[in-house]
């Protein structure tokens, strides 16, 4: 994808916009059959909510919605107008002065057009992969020309990974990111061996300088995304090791279903996934990770459902996480402690 096309796909969130609001004691919610509308004020105007800016009043006052959606319109109105009184300040996000959210009062929000720039001179060659947009939420796949081999015949390529919100209602964050290129699948993976989380108001996790104050925001990204892509040779080194993570052939599905569960992978995709392991039966961790890999490059369509399955992808292949994510290692811990149980003469296990 070029830049034309990513600010295309992302128009639909950039042409949001933001209006903060100190909490005030008259703010009222009111709510019927038709719709939803607030009134920050006393003195103010009613604003009304679409259906997706309903939904996140909602989970903003941390009601979920399946238990929202099935109060009468006169309780979810006094219910919020309640909960919103403990508000001190947050933003409505607008489109046509109709509410499609509220975000946290000092939220970060992230020009797309300067985040793109900032990632175009971070990154030598930028090639954006691929775009996810979630209502107002942003995840840009990016790599770049820098190239090395996990094994002959099986390259990947550097890059990051950039979640962020034009309105702020996520955290920005930068991940390392991986692309293979030669391989049966063209799967693309992630691996969290680096990753940078902006915690608002100063230069973030991975701001080399640790300073406070907004005007960092764009030092931090910059650092962060060239970190990220210059991961690229531990990524590799990860990735052979586990080539040699060998999976017996008699606990292969169970792995495999426990990382769909994990993934919450389901239905026609799962049985893709499963009829390629009964093909090319996957003999190691490397292997395995391929097959949700391959899922999150070409089955899945949601960007909910992509990220959460890049995320049990990221936490198989790190090292310092594999063995809390995997089944298998599970099994084998358990079983290590159950062999090093020690009785007693008292018959008590220690």
């Amino acid at each position: 994808m070029n830049r034309e096309e990513i600010l295309q796909r992302l128009e639909p969130a950039m042409n949001m916009k933001v209006r903060t609001v100190d909490h005030a004691p008259g703010t009222r919610v009111v709510a019927t059959a038709e719709r939803v509308a607030i009134r920050p004020s006393q003195s103010g105007r009613y604003m009304e909510f679409s259906e997706e800016g309903v939904k996140s009043l909602a989970g903003f006052i941390n009601i979920s919605w399946p238990v929202a959606e099935h109060l009468s319109p006169d309780t979810f109105g006094r219910v919020a107008t309640e909960l919103m009184q403990k508000k001190n300040q947050y933003g409505l996000v607008l489109r046509d002065d109709v509410i499609q959210g509220v975000v946290k009062g000092g939220s970060h929000m992230v020009d797309t057009d300067r985040a793109l720039t900032t990632i175009e001179r971070a990154i030598p060659q930028t090639d954006f992969h691929r775009a996810l947009v979630d209502g107002t939420k942003v995840e840009i796949e990016v790599v770049g020309e820098q190239q090395t081999p996990v094994v002959r015949g099986d390259l990947i390529k550097a890059g990051a990974m950039v979640r962020f919100s034009p309105v702020g209602d996520i955290q920005p964050f930068v991940q390392s990111y991986a692309l293979r290129l030669a391989c049966t699948n063209g799967a693309t993976s992630n691996t969290v061996l680096r990753e940078f989380k902006f915690t608002g108001g100063g230069g973030g996790d991975g701001d080399p300088g640790g300073n406070t104050g907004n005007g960092n925001f764009w030092v931090w990204f910059r650092k962060s995304v060239q970190d990220a892509y210059g991961a690229l040779n531990a990524i590799a080194e990860q990735y052979r090791a586990m080539i040699h993570d060998r999976i017996p052939a008699d606990q292969r599905a169970q792995l495999l279903e426990g990382m769909l569960r994990q993934a919450h992978i389901t239905g026609n995709d799962a049985n893709m996934i499963r009829a390629m392991a009964l093909q090319n039966p996957p003999t190691n961790s490397y292997d395995m990770m391929n097959l949700l890999s391959y899922a999150t490059s070409h089955l899945l369509e949601r960007p909910s459902s992509i990220r959460r399955a890049h995320e049990v992808v990221a936490s198989y292949s790190s090292e310092n996480e594999h063995a809390a994510v995997c089944p298998l290692c599970r099994g084998r811990r358990a079983a290590r402690r159950a062999t090093n149980t020690i009785i007693d003469s008292t018959g008590t296990a220690s």
